[in-house]
């Protein structure tokens, strides 16, 4: 039926009411309750009307509703709401003149006797038993200067509190607060379980199944993905890489002016290229050992993709036993549609000072950016 779902009456050597079959569906649904999310993680979500009044939109959704009677729940009935897309849309009431006001934004459901009605829109000034047999959204409306009200009904989801400044004539994103998963008892009940690719299917085959923040195995890249907005993303790009390089006829020698060619390099990480922007949060430990009985200046240089970022604390020394190794951190940009190219370089004022690979180490983690 437009405007939501209601349950069938069952006959069989007597009447089974819509409790018994919201029974029967709570094995199917697990017991969690709370908005299901939709693809997009927008259901029920309660938004702004720009350039309006005090007005808010409500977007369409589905829901699982907690039985509750005198404040208890009853884990074992929830009631099953739809609201048809593009959702409702109302004002709320007139802002103050002097203090600010709370309200909060519901979906609520009555004692439901096999019929359920569909409020178009919320009705005014409940009071508890007022309304039908049936769900709605609803409005809880604050006082003026106090902290958000209680709500007084059972069977209900807070969606959103909505603060009414004084004086407004219109909302902000800034003054809606979203609770449809944070307030208590109410969960996400979206069944995020993994997915997992076939031998050679791509990640992208299998995205569109799961939900937004589900995870996603990679099974030939031995990989995890998470869904994002509209694709999914490595949740760690080769999460703990060991900086690698080769060693010249020479050993690793540092320069005096490392630079974008590579110049002075001692420990790289290279990987392909992505489709948006990442970041490289780099630690490492760097030993340096110099000619004998020479002296001078050295620190490392960290590049990303020929961009210079970040240089350590440059020491003058005098090679007796070994020199004083380098630790730090950094951060870079790996650019997107360019491929992984993040390195170490070694200044040494001269080139009296070469990398040795005892005890050096470089870790980097990279985080994808939406």
């Amino acid at each position: 039926m437009a405007g939501g779902i209601r349950a069938p009456i069952y006959l069989h050597k007597g009447e089974y009411d819509s409790g018994d079959f919201r029974a029967v569906l709570s094995d199917i649904r697990g017991f969690n309750i709370g908005v299901i999310p939709g693809s997009a993680g927008d259901a029920f979500k309660v938004s702004a009307i720009a350039g309006s009044s005090a007005r808010v939109a409500v977007n369409g959704g589905r829901a699982w509703v907690p039985l509750t009677k005198a404040g208890i729940r009853d884990s074992r009935h929830a009631f099953y709401v739809d609201l048809p897309s593009p959702g409702v849309q109302f004002n709320l009431a007139t802002a103050s003149a002097t203090a600010d006001r709370y309200d909060l934004v519901i979906a609520r459901v009555s004692d439901d006797n096999d019929v359920t009605a569909y409020a178009e829109v919320p009705l005014a000034n409940y009071a508890p038993g007022n309304m039908a047999a049936g769900w709605c959204v609803d409005v809880v409306r604050g006082t003026d200067g106090a902290a958000a009200p209680s709500v007084p009904y059972d069977s209900y989801l807070v969606l959103a509190k909505v603060r009414v400044r004084k004086g407004a004539t219109s909302l902000t994103a800034a003054d809606i607060e979203d609770l449809r998963y944070s307030t208590t008892g109410q969960g996400d009940p979206t069944v995020l379980a993994p997915v997992r690719t076939a031998a050679g299917q791509s990640v992208a085959a299998v995205a569109g199944s799961q939900s937004r923040g589900g995870l996603i195995y990679s099974s030939d890249e031995d990989r995890i993905y998470v869904k994002g907005t509209t694709d999914a993303k490595p949740l760690v790009n080769r999460a703990f890489m060991t900086g690698q390089t080769g060693r010249g006829s020479s050993g690793w020698w540092g320069v005096d002016s490392p630079d974008a060619n590579g110049a002075g390099l001692v420990l790289r990480y290279d990987g392909p290229a992505a489709t948006y922007d990442r970041v490289g949060i780099l630690n490492y430990q760097i030993r340096v050992v110099g000619a004998d009985n020479r002296e001078g200046w050295h620190s490392i240089h960290t590049w990303s993709d020929t961009a210079f970022y970040w240089e350590s604390l440059r020491k003058y020394e005098r090679q007796v036993s070994g020199l004083t190794p380098h630790w730090g951190s950094a951060q870079v940009l790996i650019p997107k549609n360019k491929p992984l190219k993040v390195w170490h370089s070694l200044y040494a004022q001269g080139g009296w000072a070469y990398f040795d690979e005892w005890q050096s180490y470089s870790q980097m983690t990279i985080i994808p950016l939406e």
